[in-house]
């Protein structure tokens, strides 16, 4: 069983209300995504030295104690009795399993909560997933990033509504499997939602009432927010005033805003802006009352070579809270095999976010790739300002 240390800090979500909305999210390397039933499906894809793809599935449905199935679909064709090892390149022994059937070139794998390979791949950051192929092709090894697998498991507990019960993945509990629990009850639950005091910076901590919040430590949390009316206006704003979004009502219901509230009260807003067919542009507005911050509409650098103003929007943008760090991933067509993969890290002293790489593939040939294995084009580190 996992500590739910990193999954407060991180990735503390609303377990009553995420259940009633569609999620759609990017964590990391990974995509999530549950629909309004409960049925959770997290994606990414692998690569072998020749960039032949396997697509990786975790899914699992809202039952209790259903398993985990791991679904893994390659180019070449599988036949049953193919053997796969997963070796998570951490000086344990490797996972052995064998195919049965592949239906539609999918190995399908079921695996209980407690099994060691869900354990390892959540406790791993690369996974070589290797499937012994029948024929000329032979066996094929692929790399897999497992950077984001822990928290798109942790957001399948929170939608299924399965915090702190036995049949978590991650949230392990002592509550039934039966039991739609609300281990973590919202702030205010039994005020009625009036003030809860004063955190250690000083701001006061309210609870609207919604059952929208959840804490970590300090007054931390990760909240998602799917309407306009539950964001502070002076976020609002910014859609018309400078980030030219228009009506953030459809891009709110899809998507929905992240909010990140760190232990020492600065709150991040990322706001969905403009939907489009692969990319999907955000602004950022940032309020930190301990540093004397209003809310402040966020700017993003690019590379000085492209003599560019700073942009108000930033895509596809992955809030790495741990770290302070913000990754943008723009993807140049719908193959996803180019685009641009940027770094930006919060500088505290300075209220703002700082670009430290960016890596660029121009050219949309060759099969798919991880957005962070795009040719680094320029970094603070080794370029300068």
């Amino acid at each position: 069983m996992f500590p739910l240390l990193r999954f407060l800090i991180l990735f503390t979500l609303l377990a009553p209300t995420v259940t009633a909305q569609e999620v759609g999210q990017t964590m990391r390397q990974w995509w999530v995504e549950c629909d309004r039933l409960g049925f959770c499906v997290s994606d990414i894809n692998g690569f072998t030295a020749d960039y032949e793809p396997l697509t990786v599935r975790l899914q699992r449905s809202e039952e209790p104690n259903s398993p985990v199935l791991i679904l893994l679909t390659p180019e070449t064709l599988i036949t049953s009795g193919d053997a796969v090892i997963f070796d998570f390149l951490d000086g344990s022994e490797p996972i052995l399993r064998k195919t049965d059937t592949a239906l539609y070139n999918t190995i399908t794998l079921s695996e209980p909560v407690d099994s060691p390979l869900l354990a390892a791949l959540m406790a791993g950051s690369t996974l070589d997933i290797t499937i012994g192929f029948q024929g000329t092709r032979g066996a094929q090894t692929f790399k897999v990033s497992l950077d984001g697998a822990i928290d798109t498991l942790t957001i399948m507990d929170v939608a299924q509504q399965r915090l702190g019960r036995v049949d978590a993945i991650v949230a392990r509990g002592a509550a039934p499997a039966d039991s739609p629990s609300d281990i973590y009850p919202s702030l205010g639950a039994e005020t009625g939602g009036e003030d809860m005091g004063a955190d250690e910076g000083g701001e006061i901590i309210q609870d609207s009432g919604d059952g929208h919040m959840e804490e970590g430590p300090n007054g931390s949390y990760l909240d998602l927010i799917y309407s306009q009316d539950e964001l502070p206006p002076e976020v609002v704003r910014y859609a018309a005033e400078d980030a030219d979004c228009g009506d953030l009502t459809a891009p709110l219901n899809e998507m929905g805003a992240v909010v990140h509230r760190d232990q020492t009260a600065r709150i991040t807003y990322l706001v969905p802006c403009v939907i489009g067919q692969v990319n999907v542009a955000y602004y950022v507005v940032t309020h930190d009352p301990a540093k004397g911050s209003d809310y402040a509409l966020q700017r993003f650098e690019l590379p000085p070579a492209q003599n560019k103003p700073d942009r108000v929007t930033i895509l596809n943008p992955q809030w790495q809270a741990d770290q302070n760090q913000l990754i943008a991933t723009r993807f140049g067509d719908v193959n996803l095999n180019c685009g641009a993969y940027e770094i930006h890290n919060w500088i505290v002293a300075e209220q703002r976010f700082e670009l430290v790489s960016y890596q660029h593939k121009k050219n949309c040939d060759g099969p798919q790739m991880m957005p962070s294995d795009f040719p680094m084009e320029w970094s603070i580190g080794e370029m300068g300002d």
